[in-house]
């Protein structure tokens, strides 16, 4: 809490992003990562959350098809990805992303791993998704939950356990941030990720998307989201295996992040139902690649940090060399 209180452009802000940034580099050899996400479906979603474009009602339904979103994977595995998220609303058919994720796996390096971010979901669909060869998950418990969204945040990390429990890393981020905010409820995000032992950690501002309940709100500045960055780095110490931020920015890639996303489909962030065509949000590889080059991060091109190691992802072994 006290180094939330650091004011900005202070000499303690930046020696809090110095010492933030030194641990990242130091354990992770400055070493940048890029992962990349694949939107499937631009639909209404049943849990509402208020911040999100897909919260509001009388969307219609888009969706990418099999064929479109092995094709995107495959295309950000050619640009060099370490890894590939898949990413459906609360209401998409789980059996349906699961032959998804079948096929996307058949189709890409089984260097790269493949990461769900859906709805909640119980141990007998966790082990499904092992078994139809994603190797982790990304969930949060989200700012304000449960106020925010229709989701008990008990619902949540009853997810984050069946995942774990299925041999499934869990990333995890501290969002969506907003003006409203307050250090308290941010520094509990923090120390719940680590108390669930997530693989990696991070921040992400809320984007005012157009039509969605938060947007009158606005959003943090990049210093400010940095500054979160840096003390989230420092609450998770040498716990993971990876240190995020997003949007992708310079800033927070100076804090103690070296870990930012691509991304193409739809987006809860994006009113276009393509956030990497022109006027959308979403970074290609290429693009995260070279602010990673401006921040001093080196690329790993295909060479990923996260190998399968029997049934999990990350083994000693593994955490050890990265």
């Amino acid at each position: 809490m006290r180094l939330m209180e650091i004011e900005n452009y202070s000499p303690e802000m930046y020696d809090l992003f110095f010492v933030a940034n030194k641990l990242t580099r130091d354990m992770f050899n400055d070493i940048g990562e890029v992962h990349a996400q694949v939107g499937i479906d631009f639909s209404s979603c049943p849990r509402k959350c208020l911040f999100c474009v897909f919260g509001k009602e009388s969307l219609g339904h888009l969706e990418l098809s099999k064929e479109e979103v092995v094709a995107r994977a495959r295309e950000f595995e050619r640009a060099g990805a370490d890894a590939i998220y898949l990413m459906a609303t609360a209401g998409f058919d789980f059996e349906e992303f699961t032959e998804i994720g079948k096929a996307v796996k058949k189709e890409v390096s089984s260097g790269i791993p493949l990461v769900a971010n859906i709805d909640d979901f119980g141990s007998v669909e966790a082990q499904e998704l092992a078994d139809s060869g994603f190797a982790a998950i990304y969930h949060a418990v989200r700012l304000r939950e449960g106020i925010d969204t229709q989701i008990d945040p008990k619902t949540r990390i009853a997810t984050i356990h069946n995942a774990k429990s299925a041999g499934l890393e869990v990333f995890f981020c501290v969002e969506p941030v907003g003006p409203e905010h307050g250090d308290d409820e941010i520094v509990d995000l923090m120390f719940l990720g680590k108390e669930l032992g997530v693989a990696f950690s991070g921040a992400m501002r809320r984007t005012p998307a157009s039509g969605t309940m938060l947007r009158e709100y606005g959003e943090i500045r990049w210093l400010d989201l940095a500054k979160i960055v840096a003390v989230t780095r420092i609450v998770m110490g040498a716990t993971v295996v990876a240190h995020c931020t997003h949007e992708p920015n310079l800033p927070s890639l100076l804090a103690g992040a070296n870990l930012i996303w691509a991304e193409t489909g739809p987006n809860p962030r994006d009113a276009c139902f393509d956030t990497s065509k022109t006027g959308g949000r979403g970074l290609t590889v290429q693009q995260c690649r070279s602010l990673l080059w401006e921040a001093g991060f080196k690329s790993k091109g295909q060479q990923v940090s996260y190998r399968l190691q029997e049934q999990s992802l990350l083994g000693p072994q593994v955490r050890q060399e990265v």
